[in-house]
């Protein structure tokens, strides 16, 4: 509960201060939670791997620069292979299939595996998931390796995204399969592309982004993808360092896939520091049913089966943004 500038304890399902174990905390929850099981992480740093592993598990923490869980781990060697009888991803936090509902929110969460252990941009996911409908909002996502937030549900993958700080020295490290909408974030990366998208096996899986950032220590390739994809950009800035290359098929040389729907990318009000190419004027026209920019939002995003923002204010109380003081 919010009262004046201070949050209660008591709102939430579990609380968990620095040297316990969050891990401890979901397997506490119960199995199926018919409603939001809300635990709270206090200010701290956790240097554990946190596998969700239920649905409508919500993690918060105190404070998205001061709660930190940070977790070293390269896909090709994970730490933790199997929990409770399944296979586990890679990433610091894993969203098991079955995990659908869940929300993180005011935390940092960073896979430190190529500046700790060797130097290397391989694959290293943060947060790596197979669940369904899930919220990540007010987070730093930060990797030292590619693929930073991947979202991976096999076949109804929803995902929203709000107000994330994504770095990654890596390529692709935002890079859902299915549908996702993500605004007003920042990139910031260091590799051949910021930004992928699959939408095999539906034509109307897209992922967008709105009144967001890009940019990048050297210059970059904006975004590309291995097979059907769909991407629409409104409201977008970039700084200069992103180059005169369009969105497009990964691979000149070979075609794995060969994305019968061919390339579709729609922007609409992409400005760029040093003048815009060609390829990022306003198109919007050109997508299925012509939206108007007023219309694309994350319910239209969704086909209107799911509305995340819904989601957000009615737990708005626990989710707050601010920094607040913990009253026990």
């Amino acid at each position: 509960m919010l009262i004046g500038n201070v949050l209660h304890a008591q709102s939430y399902q579990a609380v968990v201060s620095p040297g316990e174990s969050i891990q401890a905390a979901i397997a506490a929850a119960p199995e199926k939670p018919d409603k939001p099981y809300i635990i709270l992480v206090k200010n701290g740093i956790y240097k554990e791997k946190v596998i969700i592993n239920k649905p409508n598990i919500v993690l918060i923490g105190e404070n998205r620069d001061s709660t930190r869980i940070i977790f070293a781990e390269l896909s090709s060697k994970r730490t933790i292979k199997e929990y409770k009888g399944k296979p586990v991803g890679n990433g610091v936090i894993v969203l098991q299939e079955g995990a659908d509902d869940c929300i993180i929110s005011g935390m940092t969460v960073y896979n430190n595996y190529g500046s700790t252990v060797e130097p290397t941009t391989a694959h290293q996911m943060s947060i790596f998931g197979t669940a369904t409908r899930t919220i990540i909002i007010n987070c730093n996502v930060w990797a030292d390796g590619n693929d930073a937030l991947s979202l991976w549900a096999k076949e109804d993958g929803m995902y929203y995204h709000a107000d994330l700080n994504l770095r990654c020295p890596g390529v692709d490290f935002l890079c859902p399969r299915g549908w996702c909408y993500a605004t007003r974030c920042t990139f910031y990366g260091d590799g051949r592309a910021l930004i992928w998208h699959d939408g095999r096996g539906n034509y109307d899986k897209k992922l967008v982004i709105t009144d967001s950032r890009f940019d990048s220590k050297s210059p970059v390739t904006l975004g590309r993808y291995h097979h059907d994809s769909q991407f629409f950009l409104l409201n977008c800035t970039m700084t200069d360092k992103i180059i005169d290359h369009p969105i497009g098929y990964a691979y000149t040389d070979q075609v794995l896939d060969p994305c019968p729907w061919g390339q579709r990318v729609y922007m609409y009000n992409v400005t760029r520091e040093g003048g815009n190419f060609e390829w990022m004027k306003n198109n919007l026209e050109k997508a299925k049913g012509s939206p108007k920019p007023k219309n694309i939002t994350a319910l239209w995003t969704f086909g209107g089966v799911w509305d995340p923002e819904a989601k957000i204010k009615s737990l708005w109380d626990v989710l707050v943004y601010p920094q607040m003081k913990i009253v026990k």
